[in-house]
């Protein structure tokens, strides 16, 4: 059976370089996790190197269990989520940030919600990092998280366009088709794929999904108070995922240390 790589070689890496990226599954079970005891939770299973969360009465996750081996600052989270039934959050992620814990909410309250919870005693849903983001069921949402003494950035990929009234669909494919650096044909095959209705969508107001990762949260966390909301999923900490009511699954989940800079190179809380 392959060992999963100990998130304590993380914690302890010297800080003059950023580290590799580690894994935080072994893709064979849930090896330095375990289930999260919700009350009423869904079944959670390994599937073909994807955590499949089940959708429960109410939350369904899982955690890391040893605290001590993760970084408390200066480190970067990815992984990928995708919803395959349900109307709220999917993949959410609690992690720490100094002495203290927060979540990534994705698709809270009704489904687009995604924002941190808490800070300054304010949820996802009432601070200055909501955004609404539609989920479509069946797509896998790379997720990005950076957590710094003074600042926690989400990434999001695929993510969200805004059609403009100056936009037309010839001109959405070649930006698209630009940024990616393939031809458009490519490009337009790509974007129908992901936007079945992508005709339809091309109106001002509406929004279509492209390929490609967008900072979407930058959050100043310096001389603020952050927290989890408070309630049950207190339990997800130090470390963990969650639905709400929601079937999901999630992959490629990693870990890298950051190197110490300027900005960042000192003491948690200081």
């Amino acid at each position: 059976m392959k060992k999963l790589i100990p998130l304590i070689a993380i914690a302890l890496t010297t800080a003059c370089g950023t580290t590799q990226w580690q894994p935080l599954f072994n893709g064979k079970d849930l090896a330095g996790w375990e289930e999260t005891d919700y009350a009423g939770r869904g079944k959670v299973s390994v599937e073909d190197g994807e955590v499949r969360i089940d959708s429960g009465e109410i939350i369904t996750g899982i955690h890391w269990k040893d605290k001590g081996s993760l970084p408390k600052t200066n480190y970067e989270i990815e992984y990928e989520a995708m919803k395959i039934d349900g109307a709220d959050f999917f993949a959410l992620l609690t992690f720490p940030v100094g002495d203290k814990h927060a979540s990534l909410v994705t698709g809270g309250w009704g489904g687009s919600v995604t924002g941190i919870s808490s800070i300054n005693s304010m949820d996802a849903s009432e601070n200055d990092t909501t955004l609404y983001v539609k989920y479509e069921r069946n797509i896998w949402y790379k997720f990005r998280i950076r957590v710094t003494p003074k600042t926690i950035t989400v990434w999001l990929d695929p993510h969200e366009r805004l059609i403009l009234r100056k936009d037309t669909p010839s001109g959405v494919i070649a930006e698209y088709a630009k940024a990616a650096g393939i031809d458009t044909t490519k490009a337009e095959a790509t974007l129908r794929k992901l936007n079945p209705q992508f005709d339809e969508l091309m109106k001002p107001g509406k929004t279509i999904i492209v390929p490609g990762e967008a900072q979407v949260i930058e959050a100043n966390i310096h001389e603020q108070v952050v927290s989890m909301r408070p309630g049950e999923i207190e339990l997800s900490a130090p470390l963990g995922f969650a639905s709400f009511q929601t079937s999901s699954k999630i992959r490629n989940a990693r870990l890298r240390r950051l190197p110490l800079t300027r900005t960042n190179g000192y003491k948690y809380g200081q």
